[in-house]
């Protein structure tokens, strides 16, 4: 066994060589190694590829080859270090570039308020303790020199004040100043600055001051009981000059047979003039505003009803003051005094002129319209419809009564027989908590709200 271990390194020395007398490792040198012939005065050789020629390179210790990888591996932190601070300065500059256009973006979603030129004011015309005859919006821009009303009917069925709606010559009547002016606004959808409640005898006083309108009559204007004896307290013609007393009557004027478009007309012109002729001086104007107490009923100081009308009148005597109805549809429920509402298309072509500065930050937002009817009789019935779909997040009108009462069955029109309609449909009738049956198709052609509830007994709030 002993001879056996002798004679294998002998074996192996016979291929190999003598390796018991290999020198250590670090004194052999790498062309050795290799099996090479370079002397040492040569240095060391770098393996290349067949048929390459070896070429020298300098010798290195451990110590020169740890210092480089040292050097390299500093200098690969650095190039991190640089390239990271150089990434971060990237991104903060980023971040502070998007918090600096959003904080752009919400100065330009402010309030209409802000960067804002014109001034809105809604106007009543009512004779004390009763219901406004007509209205305005009156509308002056002083950075772009516009002035124009939007003429109010008292019928038009305003939102605001109360649940259901009410008529808008109604709102001078709940002991809030504001209430024409917040339930205009709440209707249109558009920004009102302030109200001016102005009485019958407030007016009288303007015209007096004013030295009397021009206007043009179109009709004998009447007083004196209903279907009694009447006499003509201004007689028809064009160009004549009224007092306080005359404009008034011929401004709140409605012939048995007219329409309310008529009178508005009339109102229109009476308001025009009186603007146009009260004085236009500051100092004068501010007199005879403190005069007539003008601000009694109104949310603006006298100084701001002055500053306001001393700009519209200033336009308003160049002839570049416009006047126009609001477009409103017609409702009939069956009594004398149909209805009115607004008339979208008309709407927009209002909001898209003369109001296109007074659109609130939320405009355009659509919600669905409810009008109901009573077609039962009971009182307060609709108010009860109303705040279920209120709850639902529809929007209520106040279509008052039905041409009949007594009926049954609850009666849901819809507009068309499409599927999005009649889903609608039977939401609100779901809502009121009717049957799905109540849903029938409308024949009343363009309808004034998206559905029509008309409440018979079968309706339980």
């Amino acid at each position: 066994m002993n001879e056996r271990h002798r004679h294998r390194p002998e074996k192996k020395a016979d291929k190999r060589g003598q390796r018991e007398r290999r020198p250590p490792k670090d004194s052999v040198s790498l062309a050795d190694r290799l099996g090479g012939s370079a002397t040492p005065e040569a240095g060391p050789t770098t393996v290349l590829p067949a048929g390459s020629r070896p070429t020298t390179v300098q010798p290195q210790s451990r110590k020169q080859l740890r210092e480089q990888r040292e050097q390299q591996q500093r200098r690969a932190r650095q190039r991190w270090i640089i390239t990271g601070a150089a990434v971060a300065g990237v991104v903060v500059i980023g971040v502070l570039l998007v918090l600096w256009l959003a904080g752009r973006d919400d100065d330009g979603a402010a309030p209409a308020e802000q960067g804002r030129t014109e001034r809105t004011v809604t106007m009543t015309l009512a004779a004390d303790g009763d219901a406004a005859t007509s209205g305005a919006l009156m509308v002056f821009d002083a950075d772009n020199t516009t002035a124009g009303s939007v003429l109010i009917q008292s019928r038009l069925f305003v939102e605001g004040p109360t649940p259901g709606g009410l008529p808008f010559g109604e709102t001078v009547l709940l002991g809030d100043d504001a209430a024409p002016g917040s339930s205009l606004a709440n209707t249109l959808d558009v920004v009102v600055d302030d109200t001016w409640q102005v009485s019958d005898q407030m007016l009288a006083e303007l015209v007096d001051a004013a030295d009397g309108v021009l206007v043009d009559v179109d009709t004998d204007v009447l007083a004196g009981p209903a279907g009694g004896q009447q006499s003509i307290v201004v007689p028809a013609g064009d160009g004549q000059l009224l007092g306080g007393k005359d404009a008034v009557a011929f401004a709140t004027y409605l012939g048995p047979d007219e329409n309310e478009e008529a009178r508005l007309a009339r109102f229109g012109q009476v308001l025009d003039q009186v603007v146009m002729k009260l004085p236009g001086d500051r100092a004068g104007l501010l007199a005879v505003l403190d005069g007539v107490n003008a601000t009694e009923s109104s949310t603006l100081s006298s100084e701001s009803l002055t500053d306001f009308l001393l700009g519209y009148g200033d336009i308003g005597r160049t002839g570049d003051a416009s006047y126009q109805s609001l477009p409103v549809d017609t409702l009939e429920t069956g009594g004398p005094n149909p209805a009115l509402i607004v008339e979208p298309a008309g709407l927009e072509r209002l909001r898209a002129g003369l109001l296109a500065d007074s659109q609130p930050p939320d405009a355009g937002g659509e919600q669905i319209t409810v009008l109901v009817q009573n077609g039962v009789g009971t009182p307060g019935l609709e108010q009860d419809a109303a705040d279920l779909l209120l709850a639902k997040g529809y929007k209520f009108f106040n279509g008052g009564n039905a041409l009949e009462f007594g009926r049954e069955e609850t009666l849901i029109l819809i507009p068309d027989t499409t599927s999005a309609s009649r889903t609608l449909g039977e939401d609100v009738a779901k809502t009121l908590g009717v049957p799905a049956s109540a849903v029938q198709v409308s024949d009343q052609g363009s309808s004034i709200a998206d559905v029509i509830a008309i409440l018979g007994a079968d309706f339980k709030p």
